[in-house]
């Protein structure tokens, strides 16, 4: 792996290293308690590349995850941060308009501001608080590529870049917690997706390589899903909790399903594809009706239609 600039330095005062192995999960933990009813930020919102909602939510729902790692759920992308002395540790900032109130909360549970920040990928709902963040002192991480998208992109503010990347991954270790980053395989939702996981706690943060019972957004492609999806299943153990970029805590089973449901939407378009069915055929044919019911229920952003249109433009590429 290797890590831009002045990274090295910073890996060596702050006790960062280097992380592109295979690593078993820790020991079960109990499953936590049933999260409330889901604000906006579950299945079904709009993309990202749309503006950022026009409210504020009040607060974020906060769910206790075990070993000071906490979800938080709210405008945006699901949020996961780590409390300790060592300092807190952020994953994903949701959008602009809900990041005071989100540093307002942390402040209020924990009397201390985030010191790291790391994204997921560069969408604005998992990235737009980046600012507000960093000028309350936390320093951001991601992948090389998120950086390079952010930077792409006129609105975003110098001081809502990150300062550290990584190609390969990057470990963390802080409040007697070892925290791998890693990036996805393939490029899926986009180029520089990433998951967390919080090794003692037990908990794999997904970003939006994952989202509960929806049909995936396919930024660049459906097989990097697939692997993605392979990859996290060998991090995660029988009683990992896994936070989705979107959606409620999910666990090992429901990310095997998800994989079956791609693997399978795949074959099932691939076989029209070899029948020599055109793109509208093959969507009228309705080749995913097995898994519409879980993967597409009503107001899900990714209808059947739109993802049979993904896999078959992929396959005949």
């Amino acid at each position: 792996m290797r890590l831009e600039g002045t990274t090295l330095a910073f890996a060596a005062a702050t006790g960062l290293a280097a992380c592109t192995l295979l690593f078993a999960p820790a020991a079960p933990v109990a499953q936590p308690p049933p999260r409330p009813a889901g604000p906006p930020g579950s299945c079904g919102t709009a993309m990202p590349t749309l503006p950022p909602p026009p409210r504020t939510q009040a607060a974020p729902i906060v769910t206790d995850l075990g070993q000071g790692v906490t979800e938080m759920v709210g405008d945006g992308g699901n949020m996961v941060l780590l409390n300790g002395a060592d300092g807190l540790i952020l994953i994903d900032a949701q959008y602009a308009t809900s990041a005071a109130n989100n540093l307002a909360k942390i402040e209020q549970l924990t009397g201390a501001k985030p010191k790291f920040l790391v994204n997921t990928h560069f969408h604005a709902d998992h990235t737009g608080g980046n600012a507000v963040f960093a000028q309350a002192g936390a320093t951001i991480f991601s992948s090389e590529n998120a950086r390079k998208s952010l930077l792409s992109q006129a609105t975003t503010p110098k001081v809502a870049l990150p300062v550290v990347t990584f190609q390969d991954g990057v470990t963390f270790h802080l409040n007697g917690q070892t925290i791998r980053v890693f990036k996805a395989p393939l490029p899926a939702h986009s180029d520089g997706d990433v998951m967390i996981y919080f090794v003692e706690a037990d908990v794999l943060h997904m970003g939006d390589l994952y989202a509960t019972s929806c049909y995936p957004a396919v930024g660049f492609s459906q097989s990097g899903f697939i692997a993605a999806l392979k990859r996290a299943l060998e991090v995660a153990g029988p009683n990992t909790k896994i936070v989705p970029g979107h959606g409620d805590v999910a666990g090992r089973k429901d990310l095997e399903a998800t994989l079956a449901m791609h693997e399978g939407a795949r074959a099932a378009v691939e076989k029209a594809v070899k029948s020599g069915a055109t793109l509208q055929q093959a969507i009228t044919a309705k080749p995913l009706a097995q898994w519409t019911p879980m993967f597409a229920p009503p107001g899900s952003f990714v209808t059947d239609d739109a993802y049979v249109t993904k896999i078959y433009t992929e396959l005949k590429q």
